[in-house]
């Protein structure tokens, strides 16, 4: 996955501005989601720094406190189904058709992209950027029915991901038992359209079957954390709160 994020882009700036300015700067160690110092000289150069440090990270707070909605429920991830996973999955679905104008069958995200739960309350952007740290883009492709049985076979393998458009029955064993679109079988020889991340069209994530995608459309300056806020900005606009629940789209059956 990409990453690099907007507020860490920021962090990163003002770290390499430090440096080039003030050379006797602090060590500094910057992952996903964290900057911390870890050792600084006493001089007035390190100062400056640390400064600069203190004032990105204020800026990076400015961005993720504004509130952007609000949800009736906690949403929980969990497998097979749950609703954290549901609601991304719907949300991608609805968000992706609008954006494309197209007839989208299918969206699948995946439940290790999903980085935090939502807690039920108010929504800040911190919030929906701790749940999708990545930088990962809006895709979409065509998979034929026999292909979409096969990434079935793979969803199900590793207990279940993040879908909406279909439902699928597994067995506690991870075996595939049935898929439905709408609410008609998986036609082998049709053709289905699916919208997903760009990180996951490439068959990453143990989905090997998506990397066979056909008519692909990669929006690269559509992140999937950019439609979950619109997404959650426009249920605010219409007075109503986030909400998403278990509804049996992927059920074990034994």
């Amino acid at each position: 996955m990409k990453k690099v994020s907007l507020l860490l882009f920021v962090l990163s700036v003002i770290v390499i501005i430090g440096a080039l300015y003030y050379p006797s700067q602090p060590q500094v160690a910057v992952s996903a989601g964290n900057i911390r110092v870890v050792a600084m000289d006493c001089d007035s150069g390190a100062v400056k720094v640390r400064e600069l440090l203190d004032y990105g990270l204020e800026k990076v707070d400015e961005i993720k406190r504004p509130v952007i909605g609000e949800a009736a429920v906690p949403l929980e991830r969990y497998q097979p189904e749950s609703p954290l996973m549901n609601f991304a999955a719907d949300a991608l679905l609805e968000m992706a058709k609008r954006q494309s104008n197209e007839e989208i069958d299918i969206a699948i995200t995946n439940k290790g992209g999903l980085r935090s739960e939502i807690q039920q309350g108010v929504i800040t952007f911190g919030d929906i950027y701790n749940v999708f740290p990545f930088e990962n883009s809006l895709a979409l492709l065509t998979l034929s029915g026999e292909e979409l049985l096969q990434l079935c076979g793979e969803i199900t393998s590793v207990g279940g991901e993040a879908v909406s458009g279909m439902r699928m029955e597994m067995t506690s064993q991870g075996e595939l038992v049935s898929v439905y679109v709408g609410n008609a079988p998986v036609d082998k020889l049709s053709e289905y359209r699916i919208a997903t991340s760009d990180y996951l069209s490439q068959g990453n994530d143990k989905l090997t079957t998506l990397a066979l995608g056909k008519n692909r459309r990669i929006y690269s300056d559509i992140t999937i954390r950019d439609l979950m806020v619109q997404y959650i900005k426009e249920l605010t606009q219409r007075g109503e709160k986030l909400s998403a629940q278990c509804d049996g789209r992927i059920r074990i059956i034994d």
